[in-house]
């Protein structure tokens, strides 16, 4: 097949540099990557091949590549001027863009991209330096429906805790997945590719239907799992705890599905804003680290809304990452009808304890 006419765009030249900058391979994989940045009948295509010395990045079409990601001209260039808020679960990014071959390359690649805002930077230093006893805690405390003011005071304290006893519209006793089918089949719940778009019934069904044993993961792509895209509008009234105003938070986010117990759910990672987690169904066991311990967490250089770590707390590769033997986590199992309340910088893991899990969070905008 004869390649598309070869054109020179400003996007393609941001994109790799921001990936010259901040691609890091302390797994030490190996792979060859095509950015197909395509307008019509022009292309610029961006070669990047990597091992685990070395990044080669050339202007030029690659010859049998591991993997391939396509996407029009339009979003490249949205990506390259947006990178310290762009979200790639995004609808207007996710629903324009193709990806084949070995997906875990690409994701390694589009890690590589992003950037922190100087607000997040700022947050995240703050937290690490917070000089707080809660960075001593053994266990993470319970309370039984904390004012506003106690959640406020906890988290200046750069204190987790958890709600019990919650009051919402409807207990979570009444939820399950035949009734979120009733009651929302047919919202929108997510753009899952350029030609694919999917229902609250259809994700269901597809959970329902996956083997979580044998089922490969790659983040993002493979797991019968919402990884907190955006909380459909009419689900907001049955979902959202009553703390603080709707003002006060960004855009809640779903977590409903099923993944196997022994690998996260949600990988390491931390948030530069306060966090809170309301669990509707099964249970959840969080692994937490205090903001203190980043040193021995290896945070990932590349990162924008959050920052993910390198190290896998359920299966350390103390070779690679050996200052991880000084971590100290605190492990809490979170159940159906309580709440997280998570200050910002807190690192976490996440893993579903039970099939099918179905959680709702959301972060204070201060």
């Amino acid at each position: 097949m004869t390649q598309p006419t070869i054109i020179y765009c400003s996007a393609a030249e941001e994109l790799a540099e921001l990936i010259r900058h901040g691609f890091e391979n302390p797994e030490g994989i190996s792979g060859r990557v095509l950015f197909h940045i395509c307008a019509e009948e022009l292309a610029h295509p961006l070669a990047i091949v990597f091992t685990d010395s070395e990044l080669d990045i050339r202007y030029e079409w690659l010859e049998q590549p591991d993997a391939t990601l396509t996407l029009p001209l339009a979003t490249a260039e949205h990506i390259a001027s947006n990178i310290t808020e762009v979200d790639f679960r995004d609808p207007e990014i996710v629903g324009k863009i193709h990806l084949d071959g070995d997906v875990g390359l690409i994701n390694h690649i589009v890690k590589s991209l992003l950037r922190p805002s100087q607000d997040t930077l700022e947050r995240f230093d703050l937290a690490e330096h917070l000089v707080s006893d809660a960075y001593n805690l053994v266990e993470v405390p319970r309370f039984t429906n904390p004012s506003e003011l106690e959640i406020l005071e906890s988290l200046a304290l750069g204190q987790p805790m958890i709600i019990t006893h919650l009051e919402m519209p409807e207990s979570h006793h009444r939820w399950s997945l035949q009734r979120l089918v009733a009651e929302y089949g047919d919202v929108p719940l997510r753009v899952r590719s350029a030609t694919h778009k999917e229902t609250v019934a259809e994700f269901i069904e597809r959970l329902t239907s996956v083997d979580t044993k044998s089922q490969p993961i790659i983040e993002g792509h493979t797991k019968a799992y919402t990884e907190g895209c955006s909380l459909p509008e009419p689900m907001h009234k049955d979902f959202l705890p009553n703390y603080f105003s709707r003002d006060d938070y960004i855009e809640p986010q779903i977590w409903l599905g099923a993944v196997p117990v022994n690998v996260p759910a949600s990988s390491l990672h931390h948030d530069p804003l306060d966090g809170f987690l309301y669990q509707i169904m099964g249970r959840k066991k969080f692994v937490l680290y205090p903001p203190s311990q980043a040193s021995n967490l290896y945070p990932m250089k590349a990162y924008n809304h959050y920052q993910a770590c390198w190290v896998k707390p359920e299966a350390p590769d103390l070779e690679r990452f050996p200052d991880f033997a000084q971590a100290r986590g605190i492990e809490v199992v979170l159940k159906p009808g309580e709440l997280l309340v998570q200050p910002a910088g807190w690192f976490h893991a996440v893993y579903c304890l039970d099939s099918p899990t179905f959680s709702v969070s959301y972060f204070l905008r201060h």
